[in-house]
């Protein structure tokens, strides 16, 4: 048996979901707090056949991909607040007169 030659004449398969298209829609609906449901029901109406189970998993892949350093998703601003930064306050501790207990339970022996 020549597994090679076999696997020579192999079709290529398909390595992207075919939600891969529609990664910035679909990430612009999560924002806005649609459902997986939702989207996989606005997905159908718009032409693109599609399970709920695919449209959780490809989010969850999406996710799992980012690269750490990416930090969390952008969130688009319909309305933008002026938000007013205050700087730190600097918090001191204040001499106490209690004793620690060495002891982990603070049980006196």
């Amino acid at each position: 048996m020549d597994l090679q030659s076999q696997a020579e004449n192999e079709g290529p398969r398909r390595t992207s979901s075919k939600l891969e298209p529609h990664r910035e829609a679909i990430f612009a609906l999560r924002r806005k707090h649609w459902t997986h449901r939702q989207i996989a029901q606005w997905l159908n109406e718009h032409g693109v056949k599609i399970t709920l189970s695919a449209v959780h998993r490809f989010c969850q892949r999406a996710i799992a991909r980012r690269p750490r350093s990416a930090g969390p998703l952008p969130m688009e601003v319909d309305d933008p607040i002026s938000v007013s930064v205050t700087p730190p306050v600097k918090i001191t501790k204040t001499s106490t007169t209690e004793t620690t207990n060495p002891y982990q339970f603070n049980i006196n022996i």
